[in-house]
């Protein structure tokens, strides 16, 4: 079984994920990818992260303990491209992933990669924007203005990545076989209910 996570920014793709793989007893695939890739190209994994976003401005510093690094951040840099290279094996190694089983995958554009398949589960984690931005503030202690545009910010490059890379919608339910509005459950139960649906799937 293989669980991809696609999500607005600040909806807590990053703890609901992590209980998913625990109650499954699948391994999370998330910060190793750079890792992988950066074996695969004999590069550090330093380059590849430098490949997947920008320099990290004052509020993304102060917000990256909320949420990792994804590649379609680099999308929202001045022009700069994504590096093609880097991209083609952050994609290979998804799929490698994706071919062993068991594996809960959070962002990359896994989904999208991926497509749909009978043992896929494709996630898609949304919630209001003021909830999403009062949480950052509450996770973070950083300030609102701050929070607000970087929530609008990550949101608005992780659109353009699916539709220019996949041509997709970001959030489109077409693209996603579960989507979950994280405001009303707790992560606990946002695990709960992702963790039936891909037991249901499996069965």
């Amino acid at each position: 079984m293989v669980v991809t996570f696609s999500n607005q920014y600040g909806s807590g793709a990053v703890a609901i994920s992590a209980r998913v793989a625990e109650l499954l007893g699948c391994e999370l695939v998330d910060r190793q990818l750079p890792v992988v890739v950066a074996k695969r190209l004999r590069i550090s994994p330093e380059t590849v992260e430098a490949s997947e976003d920008t320099l990290p401005s004052l509020g993304e510093r102060l917000l990256s303990g909320l949420e990792l690094a994804t590649p379609e951040l680099a999308e929202s840099s001045a022009g700069a491209p994504f590096d093609g290279e880097v991209l083609s094996a952050v994609e290979d190694a998804v799929r490698e992933y994706a071919q062993r089983g068991d594996a809960v995958i959070v962002g990359r554009g896994a989904g999208a990669i991926l497509g749909p398949r009978p043992d896929l589960l494709r996630v898609f984690l949304h919630a209001p924007r003021a909830w999403r931005i009062e949480r950052t503030i509450e996770a973070t202690g950083a300030d609102r203005k701050s929070v607000e545009a970087e929530v609008d910010r990550v949101d608005r490059a992780r659109a353009e990545y699916l539709r220019e890379r996949y041509g997709l919608t970001f959030g489109d339910p077409r693209n996603y076989d579960l989507c979950l509005d994280a405001s009303r459950f707790d992560a606990d139960a946002c695990a709960g209910l992702i963790g039936a649906a891909a037991r249901a799937r499996r069965a």
